[in-house]
């Protein structure tokens, strides 16, 4: 792995790092009723155990014999600008038709733009929302209803 790649992997370490130190100050609470900080501060700390353990396996793997199918291509920007705009437009679309609605979408599209078939996008993507729906509302979470509001969801 060149040096380049170790530096970014520092750079994601730090940045766990900074989100879970900020998080803390949020406020984590306790698991029944938790804090603001709580959500980002897991974030945080699967981003810094990841890049903890891409840095030992890069420092420790002996020969690099062939480069991935990903380096020798490259980028493909194409679909890293669907991501993006994708993450952007869920920002903006998230407070106007709610979690459920946004969330199925933006997951459909991912799934289904990493070439899995529609039908199994679509089944992922309702199970992915409604499991994490449920889980954030028995913690006692509100998520922005949006649409749903109207018909009383």
């Amino acid at each position: 792995m060149s040096k380049y790649h170790r530096i970014i992997i520092f750079v994601w370490i730090g940045l766990g790092l900074f989100l879970m130190g900020f998080a803390y100050q949020l406020g984590i609470g306790k698991l029944r009723s938790p804090g603001p900080g709580l959500m980002p501060f897991i974030v945080g700390g699967f981003l810094f155990l990841l890049s903890c353990f891409l840095l030992m396996v890069t420092l420790f793997r002996k020969a690099f014999r062939e480069e991935s199918v990903e380096e020798q291509r490259g980028v493909n920007f194409r679909k890293l600008a669907i991501v993006v705009a994708s993450l952007v437009l869920y920002g903006l679309l998230l407070e106007r038709l709610g979690f459920l609605v946004v969330t199925f979408l933006l997951l459909f599209f991912l799934f289904w733009g990493m070439g899995i078939r529609r039908g199994s996008a679509l089944v992922a993507s309702l199970i992915t929302v409604l499991a994490t729906y449920f889980v954030f509302t028995y913690l006692g979470l509100r998520f922005p209803p949006g649409i749903l509001r109207l018909v009383g969801f």
